[in-house]
């Protein structure tokens, strides 16, 4: 049944989608009653597996499924609901990824009516996911965006103060803002990060992403930055200290997608909403 459903939307997507650029999905996430709005990817290059968590009213836990789809669990337990992180609360868990040390960090800073004041960072060490269901966190990053005044601001014009997207470049943890304003997506950075201190973000410079951005990913070999948006996917080349160097972009079309990922320097993976997972070649996007 999974694979007579693929095949229906695979002509589904490949007829949506640009005409020079043909792409369909490979696999859909298994349980999609579990992970029911899966809002980031991120691979694990310790177990093999691919990292994901469920959006805005969600417990706070995370999921681990293979390239396949499937979700892993322990054998030993038998009504799975996820990994649990016994000690973080999930408000509007909207990002993921590992840094250079091996610890995931789950970005809690959906924001979707500007109004939040407790936008944070958690850090776990990865826990094995074919052996635990809980773990706790290490850390916790409080910050603040310096350039928000009012929460929320007065014109929903000013609403670009939601955040997607998280990722570790030169051991520097970057975010990028979703803006439902001005065109001008924010990139922000911490310059330093203080454990249950707040931390003031600095903004590293503002792009024009076409579309909302939801989600963004390093490639292994750090010479590539990717960002995800409702309706591009763009590619930088990384330059020294410079994440953002020279660009490419694609349109894509692919239902409302939520995660991206690099599965290793050639290809990337993302996901939409409804579970379905896509595989792009690098060298299609620098077309």
């Amino acid at each position: 049944m999974i694979n007579i459903l693929l095949i229906l939307v695979s002509n589904l997507f490949a007829l949506e989608y640009d005409k020079n650029y043909s792409i369909e999905p490979y696999a859909v996430i298994s349980d999609t009653r579990m992970i029911d709005e899966g809002s980031a990817l991120v691979k694990s290059d310790k177990y093999g597996v691919i990292w994901t968590l469920n959006d805005s009213g969600d417990s706070a836990r995370i999921f681990a499924f293979d390239l396949k789809g499937k979700v892993i669990k322990p054998d030993w337990v038998k009504k799975y609901q996820g990994l649990k992180i016994v000690d973080a609360y999930n408000i509007d868990w909207e990002s993921l990824t590992i840094d250079e040390n091996g610890d995931i960090l789950i970005c809690d800073c959906g924001n979707n009516y500007n109004y939040r004041t407790d936008l944070s960072i958690y850090r776990l060490r990865e826990p094995n996911p074919y052996y635990s269901n809980e773990t706790g966190i290490i850390a916790k990053y409080p910050f603040k965006l310096p350039d928000q005044k009012e929460f929320p601001p007065k014109d929903k014009l000013d609403w670009n103060f939601d955040i997607e997207s998280i990722f570790v470049y030169n051991n520097k943890i970057y975010l990028i803002s979703k803006n439902r304003g001005n065109p001008n997506a924010k990139i922000y950075r911490f310059n330093s990060l203080k454990p249950w201190e707040l931390n003031t973000l600095e903004i590293y410079k503002e792009f024009d992403f076409k579309s909302m951005v939801t989600d963004a990913a390093v490639s292994p070999d750090k010479k590539y930055i990717a960002v995800l948006t409702y309706n591009y996917i763009w590619l930088f080349e990384t330059d020294g200290e410079n994440p953002f160097g020279k660009s490419y972009y694609k349109e894509i079309s692919l239902g409302q997608c939520e995660g991206l990922t690099f599965l290793n320097n050639e290809e990337i993976l993302i996901s939409n909403e409804e579970g379905y997972l896509f595989k792009l070649d690098i060298k299609d996007i620098k077309k």
